[in-house]
């Protein structure tokens, strides 16, 4: 039995007051309302579950995957009334006909009836058309059981179990059947297709008995069925759809949840799941939930098809305005071309305008982080600080009114809410404070020449004295008090454009900007110029505006015209408004406030658009979507690494890599609870991975795949406030044949030469410990060739000492193995060869490997590799591959190379190519793509290898890509 299970979530059902949630073979049982695991069970045997049906007339519930099915039954807890039964055909839907009796249809559009109490079949009917079925739906009559097939050719096949003939044929759609849902009541039929669509059939009958809903086999022999709408919102196949009491709710492998009115319009488009597949869907009165390919289960208010938010369009009579704010009392500050400085009350609708005795049309405007303070100032150098009251009506009132000698004023940011940061020309930053009804000058500081030489962010640390600013042309420097020059300067941090934000947070900053990341630096308070760049997180969107929460967890930017608020932390987009896109004034306010004796989180965005001034307000509880079990990688996971610190026994950390591009930094609990920590981006798919133990609680961690990108990261595990918090460091980001503007250099598209191998791939590495500062990484490669690089820990230096080309394959497999005092490298490629290369010479500068002994152990590809020490000199080896068998070899070395002095196969074990192998004591554990987990006995004696079958389970994941152990006694 499995501890935890992440793979698809393939079927959901809201019963009562739970969310039942298919996860493999067992079902997982959610409390609605705090969205907490109640109980996990056991349904079947090796089959996902894709089916959940309560019956109505008992607490029961049938469950069904694959060939196999069996009964839940409901009471305190499930309990399964027997062991799973496998039909003799794969099963599309279950109808509870009695309360011993249930009809399942088969993928040949089969009815079977069976009773539950013997788990016995009584009886079946054959439909005339047995076309394969990629779908289907039984629903209950008053005088049988009705049949809606959805075939491979593409037609809908309404029957009765009853009746020999069919009664319907429903044509029209382009592709296969792949869901059908029918509202008896309504007359309504839903399908959706390979070819994109979702049809809306209207059931009709002149009889008058209709009129109640169609329940007996009469009413639908004499009913007519045509397509009423079709409907195309998605851009992938159309996977579930379900019928709500106002929508008709269809989801799909684009990741988009389409909520359609019976009419045919779409009303909302969602996309979710991280942009997985979604496989399954159910929804009551007030919710929808859906399961996804990236392991989520997410339940989505169903106020969010209609009641997205509150929009209007504000006539202040204002001539031309230009930039717009939110107060702290959420009211609004407008400046218009005409010297003025409007304040609007929200509340009682009133309008305060104060004139401005500027000189310059070029006006800047910010308020500061508490939202009470607002700066004005132009180009030359007259400033008006305004500040709104706290308490009774609000107003705007004008406390400071000055004019400045500092130049010409290229930007202003407030930084905090006290002190305003001044960038004027020839780079001058300015540091000013107010001083009673003026302001005062604290500190100068210079800006390093740039193209554009203005700063587009500040932030300032009174209590250690840092200043960090972002200029326009993309470099964020770091300012000390004593220095008029930058301490520290971290070049093209968000491209040329500049970060939008800087945040200052104990011994840490952030910066967002438009290239849609968030870099995370550390300070050192005691040496300020040791600060750090560490790590950076890209988000979904490209215009990272900046944090609208305390905790700097929800981030507010644009995607092309949309508005977009981001829940980093569980990874869902928690606004989509259509504003026009971010270059425009515009403003965001989060607030919570009471809503019927109780209390909600609202947003409100302000926005110019065409001269008009717009409001959104948004109740987040209407609009937001929750994760249930949080998601992770949206496609297959190619490497994983398990690892555990001295910090907390009960916390296991698993380090994959994927071919969403993504290399995830996950924990799992006592409790079996899911947490995603760390989420890291490469530029394609995360092929290898290998984690290098520094201390006790610090790793090196080593990513490539795709594009010949390799990346080293420093991960460090430290307890804060009783939790295990993760600090990381990215010290290398490299690609093996450059960049492109490194490929390209100055020359022309003309003169450029052409890589005929442009997308090399790393394909496996290894780390070995040369010596106390330095590790070698060995790689091996798609083109045949091993890599061997040099990493410096102290000055992160990293360079390229050796390339060996000696094959004429890819390499697979990369191992380092420790065999007596000698360091050896095991490579094994796509020909079933494996090489065994001995690491010499001293000096890192002129390491080389040479190959000392090859063998030809698999007929094709080599996809798993261990080995463990038998004797002094000799090594037992195990390979496994695409001919689906497990090679042992035994090896004994000769002071120059090895002699094969055993050999042993055997390919029954599995059926499918092996991908993981590895030796624990005497016992052998191997993995395939058909997803079995086999345990054998290997033993070395006089008369050779004998390796022996223990044991086998199937695991619920489908396509196994490989293994890790994890020892559980530590």
């Amino acid at each position: 039995m499995s501890l935890i299970t992440r793979t698809d979530v393939t079927a959901v059902k809201l019963h009562k007051n739970s969310i039942f949630a298919g996860i493999g073979c067992s079902m997982h049982v959610f409390d609605n309302i705090n969205k907490r695991l109640l109980q996990k069970i056991i349904c079947l045997n090796g089959q996902k579950i894709y089916g959940i049906v309560p019956c109505e007339f008992s607490n029961k519930i049938i469950v069904f995957g694959g060939k196999q099915f069996t009964v839940l039954s409901e009471g305190e807890e499930l309990t399964r009334l027997f062991n799973p039964v496998v039909s003799n055909d794969w099963l599309h839907s279950a109808l509870w006909v009695k309360d011993q009796s249930i009809a399942l249809l088969t993928a040949h559009n089969v009815v079977q009836i069976w009773n539950t109490a013997m788990q016995s079949l009584s009886k079946q009917y054959v439909s005339r058309d047995n076309s394969i079925l990629y779908s289907g739906l039984l629903l209950p009559l008053q005088d049988g059981v009705l049949v809606l097939a959805g075939t491979v050719f593409s037609e809908v096949i309404v029957h009765a179990c009853q009746v020999e003939t069919p009664l319907h044929h429903l044509s029209g759609h382009k592709g296969v059947i792949f869901s059908i849902s029918c509202d008896q009541h309504r007359g309504l039929i839903v399908t959706t297709s390979d070819d994109r669509s979702v049809r809306l059939w209207s059931v009709n009958s002149e009889d008058s008995n209709s009129s109640n809903g169609y329940y007996t086999i009469e009413l639908w022999q004499k009913a007519s069925i045509t397509c009423i709408h079709e409907l195309y919102g998605h851009s992938a196949r159309v996977m579930r759809n379900c019928i709500t009491k106002d929508w008709v709710v269809s989801v799909g492998e684009d990741s988009a949840i389409c909520f359609w009115d019976f009419q045919g319009t779409l009303l909302r488009k969602s996309v979710t799941h991280q942009n997985a597949g979604i496989w399954s869907v159910d929804a009551n009165n007030d919710y929808l939930v859906t399961g996804g390919g990236d392991c989520g289960l997410v339940i989505h208010p169903l106020a969010i098809a209609t009641e997205y938010g509150q929009n209007e369009a504000l006539n202040l009579e204002v001539r031309s305005p230009k930039n717009i704010l939110f107060t702290a009392r959420r009211n609004i500050v407008i400046l218009s071309e005409y010297n003025e400085v409007i304040h609007y009350d929200l509340k009682r609708k009133v309008k305060t305008v104060g004139r401005l005795e500027h000189e310059s049309t070029y006006k800047l405007i910010d308020i500061s982080s508490c939202k009470q303070m607002v700066a004005v100032a132009d180009m030359c150098g007259n400033l008006d600080v305004f500040i709104e009251n706290c308490k009774g009506d609000a107003l705007l009132c004008n406390v400071i009114k000055t004019k400045l000698q500092i130049g010409k004023i290229l930007s202003m940011q407030w930084a905090g809410n006290r002190h305003l940061i001044m960038c004027s020309e020839n780079g001058q930053i300015s540091v000013l404070a107010s001083r009673e009804k003026n302001t005062e000058l604290c500190e100068q500081f210079i800006l390093p020449a740039c193209k554009e030489r203005w700063l587009t962010a500040a932030d300032v640390d009174t209590k250690h004295g840092i200043l960090v600013v972002g200029d326009r042309c993309g470099n964020v420097h770091v300012y000390d008090k004593n220095n008029k020059a930058p301490i520290k300067t971290f070049s093209k941090v968000h491209g040329r454009y500049g970060p939008t934000s800087i945040t200052i947070k104990s011994n840490e900053f952030m910066t967002t900007g438009r290239d849609g990341t968030i870099k995370y630096f550390s300070l050192n308070n005691a040496h300020k110029s040791l600060a750090k760049y560490m790590s950076s997180k890209d988000l979904e969107f490209q215009w990272v505006e900046k944090f609208i929460d305390n905790n700097e967890n929800v981030v507010c930017g644009f995607q092309e015209r949309t508005f977009v608020v981001y829940d980093i932390k569980s990874k869902i987009k928690q606004l989509n408004v259509a504003c026009g896109g971010g270059h425009r004034s515009w403003d965001v306010v989060r607030y919570i406030d009471k809503v019927d004796n109780d209390y909600d989180e609202f947003i409100m965005l302000v926005y110019l658009k065409k001269g008009d001034i717009h409001i959104n307000k948004f109740q987040m509880s209407k609009v937001v979507s929750r994760n249930v079990i949080i998601g992770s990688h949206s496609k297959e996971i190619d490497c994983l690494c398990v690892h555990k610190t001295n910090l907390d026994n009960s916390i296991t950390f698993y380090i994959s890599g994927g071919e969403d591009t993504t290399l995830r930094i996950s924990s799992i609990d006592r409790e079996n609870k899911f947490g995603e920590e760390l989420i890291f981006k490469q530029l394609s798919s995360v092929r290898t991975l290998k984690i290098h133990c520094l201390e006790a609680n610090k790793i090196l961690l080593v990513s490539a795949g795709g594009r010949a990108q390799m990346c080293i990261k420093l991960i460090e595990f430290t307890k804060e406030n009783n939790e295990i918090v993760l600090k990381t460091q990215e010290c290398v980001d490299y690609m093996i044949k450059g960049t492109e503007r490194e490929r390209k250099g100055k020359q022309t598209w003309r003169d450029c030469s052409i890589d005929f191998d442009p997308e090399t791939r790393i394909m496996d590495v290894d780390i070995v410990g040369f010596n106390e500062n330095n590790l070698i990484i060995v790689a091996g490669c798609s083109d045949a060739s091993l890599r061997t690089f040099s990493f410096d820990l102290e000055t992160a230096a990293f360079k390229t000492v050796a390339v060996q080309k000696c094959f004429k394959t890819c390499i697979l497999k990369t191992k380092h193995l420790k065999f007596g005092d000698k360091n050896l490298i095991a490579t094994c490629t796509t020909r079933g060869e494996v090489t065994f290369w001995s690491i010499s010479n001293a000096n890192i500068e002129t390491l080389d490997l040479k190959p000392i002994f090859t063998t030809i152990t698999n007929k094709s590809g080599i996809n798993s590799f261990d080995s463990v020490i038998v004797t002094d000199n000799q090594i037992l080896i195990a390979t496994g591959g695409d001919d689906n068998a497990i090679h042992l070899k035994l090896l004994e070395f000769n002071k120059v190379d090895f002699e094969i002095i055993d050999s042993w196969s055997w390919d029954k074990f599995h059926c499918s190519q092996i991908t993981g192998l590895r030796f624990i004591d005497d016992f052998l554990l191997s993995t395939s793509i058909d997803q079995r987990i086999t345990l054998c006995r290997w033993c070395v004696g006089i008369k050779g290898i004998t390796c022996v079958f223990v044991a086998q389970t199937l695991s619920d994941i489908s396509d196994i890509q490989g293994m890790d152990i994890l020892d559980n006694s530590r």
